[in-house]
């Protein structure tokens, strides 16, 4: 179950505390399910000149067959949150909580998505790389400014960052290069509310 293979490398994976806790997770989907997400993803037809987030209502109206999948997932994310969030002593936690989940499509530069942090609503975060092949992956700065990058999060499709923000520590970035659009599946673990995709 592909909900379960997610969640499984998710903890398995080693948390890396530089500059700031998150993880770096390889061959994050069973590779035949990576493979026809990333062959829907690269047929799609949306404004490349502006940033698009298709939720998973919609997967169908834009021809990709990963409800099911992304159903799977978050399940397995909302059962398991405080097994997923425990890698990271400093989380937010929330008693009512769901998942929240789009595939975020980021325009060529000039486009640059700014130094942020986290919403307080957000307690742990994941960004799976899915199109093209070379890209710009997660960029990491100890505060909000661009002196003090320190890092970046290697593009790599099927690879996945994950992170729990913490309020003014965990800044980062994304970008896509000068000629592609950056397409990443996004989850989060969130206090609920209406607009969330899975509630349990």
């Amino acid at each position: 179950m592909i909900g379960k293979y997610f969640f499984n490398n998710c903890i398995e994976s080693k948390t890396i505390n530089d500059p700031w806790s998150h993880q770096i997770i390889q061959d994050t989907l069973p590779q035949e399910e990576f493979n026809k997400l990333r062959q829907e993803c690269e047929m799609l037809n949306v404004p490349k000149d502006k940033l698009v987030h298709i939720h998973p209502k919609d997967f169908d109206e834009y021809g990709i067959s990963f409800y099911e999948q992304i159903h799977s997932i978050s399940k397995n994310v909302l059962d398991n949150a405080k097994s997923l969030c425990d890698k990271y002593p400093e989380h937010r936690w929330f008693e009512d909580l769901a998942v929240n989940a789009h595939i975020s499509v980021t325009p060529p530069l000039p486009y640059k998505f700014h130094i942020h942090q986290e919403g307080l609503e957000k307690i742990w975060s994941s960004v799976t790389y899915i199109t093209p092949e070379k890209n710009v992956g997660t960029k990491m700065y100890t505060e909000e400014s661009e002196d003090s990058f320190c890092k970046e999060a290697e593009w790599k499709p099927n690879s996945t960052f994950i992170f729990c923000g913490q309020q003014g520590k965990t800044w980062h970035s994304y970008e896509s290069d000068q000629t592609e659009q950056r397409i990443t599946l996004n989850l989060f673990l969130m206090k609920e509310n209406k607009h969330c995709f899975y509630r349990g």
